[in-house]
């Protein structure tokens, strides 16, 4: 019942993202951005996991360059057929030289063994999403990778999600699993 109403919630939500204009992606990525470059969690944050934004996602570039101006270790998603984890880049360059996956995303190869990999050294964790409600519930792209790994984290691995408007699911009604891990803050771009 919880997957077939999810596939429905995420086919709608798939709907609404491919009918978004560029200029409002821009612009909701770009409020998101700054909301999340003056929040407290990531300013003290030493190390985040961050992931490199598909193209219905909020723009995560912005907010890589300044974790890197800033100092921060940055690790990013590395997916295998079972499992991902998270491995460290050193700068845009870095990033821009890793080869494309499947989903049009920049990530290390699984024969890349010299990259540092995060084990409990996260302090915020940049988590990706179709749809999201204000309570933390979060409907992923269905692998269940992003739950896994949150659910590896230590206690003081701090979460939140990145929002357009069009992905908030009114009166938390994302349908939940056992298995599903809530995120404990949602930014959504705020109206004109």
């Amino acid at each position: 019942m919880v997957h077939s109403a999810k596939q429905v919630l995420r086919q709608q939500l798939r709907q609404v993202l491919k009918l978004m204009t560029n200029e409002d992606r821009v612009r909701q990525s770009n409020h998101i951005t700054n909301l999340l470059l003056h929040h407290p969690k990531y300013l003290a944050a030493k190390s985040i996991s961050i992931f490199v934004h598909m193209n219905t996602e909020v723009s995560t570039r912005d907010i890589i360059q300044h974790a890197f101006i800033t100092h921060k270790h940055v690790f990013i998603p590395r997916y295998t057929p079972t499992s991902m984890d998270m491995v460290r880049v050193y700068s845009l360059d870095d990033l821009d030289s890793l080869p494309m996956t499947k989903w049009h995303i920049r990530q290390p190869s699984l024969e890349d063994t010299t990259r540092e990999i995060a084990d409990n050294n996260i302090d915020l964790v940049i988590v990706p999403g179709l749809g999201f409600s204000l309570d933390g519930s979060r409907l992923g792209h269905g692998k269940g990778y992003y739950d896994r790994y949150l659910e590896s984290l230590s206690q003081h691995s701090y979460t939140i999600g990145l929002a357009y408007r069009q992905q908030l699911v009114e009166n938390n009604e994302i349908p939940m699993n056992p298995t599903d891990v809530r995120i404990q803050e949602i930014l959504v771009a705020q109206k004109n």
